[in-house]
């Protein structure tokens, strides 16, 4: 009887161990994904919207918006990301509320720009269009705006900056 309780013991004590550095290893890894993670984002570095010739645009009465950059000459791909607070549609909004949704585009994945010395983008809608009809969002104050580049020596860059729609 005595060796059954050791035995059970026993096997108790290596399930434990066993699960202990489960947990361990699976910290650990958790901790590196998010150190990297902590490392690739403080790597950017800031520069201003006048260094890249950055300049923001709006028309059709600023329910479009396209950016253009002309100081491109050592980068060799970008990618974007405009950021807006709109209107909930009053379809979606619950009784009697109302309130804010942040919206955002991009875009999703790197454009080449290397060899060239300015970059222009299509116009795009503050809003939602579909099979030739457009939705335009209301509300929106400001839109935000981030450039991530990567330039020859490898470093990532980043440009913010943001346009007034009041």
């Amino acid at each position: 009887m005595k060796k059954n309780q050791l035995l059970i013991a026993a096997a108790v004590v290596v399930l434990l161990i066993v699960g202990g550095v489960f947990v361990f290893i699976q910290n650990a890894q958790d901790n590196d994904e998010a150190e990297n993670s902590q490392i690739l984002e403080e790597e950017a570095i800031t520069v201003s919207p006048e260094e890249v010739g950055l300049k923001l645009t709006t028309r059709n009465n600023q329910k479009e918006i396209k950016f253009s950059v002309s100081k491109l000459d050592d980068v060799q791909t970008i990618e974007w990301d405009f950021t807006y607070d709109a209107d909930v549609p009053p379809e979606y909004r619950s009784e009697g509320g109302s309130g804010k949704v942040t919206q955002r585009f991009g875009s999703s994945e790197p454009v080449d720009v290397e060899g060239k010395s300015s970059y222009e983008s299509e116009y795009r809608e503050i809003g939602t269009c579909s099979s030739g009809r457009c939705r335009y969002d209301t509300g929106v104050e400001k839109v935000d705006f981030v450039l991530k580049m990567i330039k020859k020596d490898g470093k990532e860059y980043q440009v913010q900056d943001s346009l007034s729609l009041e």
